[in-house]
């Protein structure tokens, strides 16, 4: 392993959240970290923070897809499935809203339930 790339690694690790959750097909955020420097998994499988693949995409100089990425939220992909190729930004932003008010509501029932106990 080139000096070049245990630095790709460290600086791919060091972007993850290390929660080491496995949900990326790899037992920690280390072998994952490497499997990418190494080209064998995407910059977007991290699953716990799939957002970081465009940092990670940088630091192995790899082309960053204009229309995101497959591993996005599961409320946007529902959204971008139920939506017709027709719909317009207005109501994908009105839908957005109903689903993140939607989230806030069961935030703020999950405080609750702390507050009780």
């Amino acid at each position: 392993m080139t000096a070049s790339n245990k630095e790709k690694i460290r600086k791919i690790y060091e972007t993850l959240p290390k929660l080491n959750c496995g949900l990326c097909g790899y037992g920690n955020c280390g072998q994952f970290a490497k499997a990418v420097a190494e080209g064998r998994a995407s910059p977007f499988g991290c699953r716990q923070n799939p957002w970081s693949g465009y940092r990670i995409s940088e630091i192995i100089g790899a082309e960053v897809p204009a229309h995101g990425h497959r591993f996005q939220p599961a409320f946007v992909s529902s959204l971008l499935r139920a939506s017709s190729p027709t719909m317009d930004l207005k109501t994908l932003r009105e839908e957005l809203k109903e689903v993140s008010q939607g989230v806030d509501d069961i935030l703020a029932r999950i405080e609750n339930l702390k507050t009780r106990r």
